[in-house]
């Protein structure tokens, strides 16, 4: 099984590049699929490429979309949405995540940590055929890391560890799906 963890946002000091970082080392220590972490500065294109469309700037995400068999989303909420360039990226594929779960880790200063972000994205994963698998949300971020960026609050290793096993859980069972439908 292969996630990769997608950090949604290529904002100048982003706070969420903490959590996708703290994310991506439970992932990694969980063992149970192989990851890797996903920066959109590095694969998300400056203006809207159509998944139907062949363009060299695009084959890079595709081919991380159709090889994964799951996502996981950390992005921050933007004034009640999302960050563009996350959804610039999503964009530049389309089939490639039919029947595969997304889990999301929402970012916010606030204390609302990306509710609204999950509602805003929520219509994207089902036009895209996408199955949520649950989300974790990281509020008042600022205030979640030490200085050398250590998870100062502890009860989010069981949290992340138990989205983790439901996201593999989920990516299990529609990988079956996927191969029943492409018989």
């Amino acid at each position: 099984m292969y996630i990769p963890i997608i950090l949604g946002t290529g904002r100048s000091d982003r706070q969420s590049e903490k959590v996708a970082h703290y994310v991506h080392v439970r992932a990694e220590s969980f063992g149970q699929f192989d990851t890797e972490l996903i920066d959109v500065r590095e694969y998300a294109a400056q203006f809207t490429i159509p998944p139907w469309e062949e363009n060299a700037a695009t084959k890079p995400w595709r081919d991380i979309a159709a090889k994964a068999d799951g996502f996981i989303i950390v992005a921050p909420e933007y004034n009640h949405g999302y960050p563009g360039e996350l959804k610039l990226l999503l964009d530049q594929a389309y089939e490639e995540y039919f029947d595969k779960p997304v889990a999301l880790c929402g970012v916010s200063s606030g204390q609302f940590s990306g509710v609204r972000l999950n509602f805003a994205l929520q219509d994207v994963w089902f036009t895209m055929k996408m199955v949520p698998a649950g989300a974790t949300f990281f509020g008042n971020v600022k205030e979640l890391f030490d200085e050398h960026e250590n998870i100062l609050d502890e009860t989010y290793n069981t949290r992340i560890d138990d989205m983790l096993k439901r996201l593999l859980a989920y990516a299990k069972a529609l990988k079956n799906v996927r191969d029943d439908l492409s018989k």
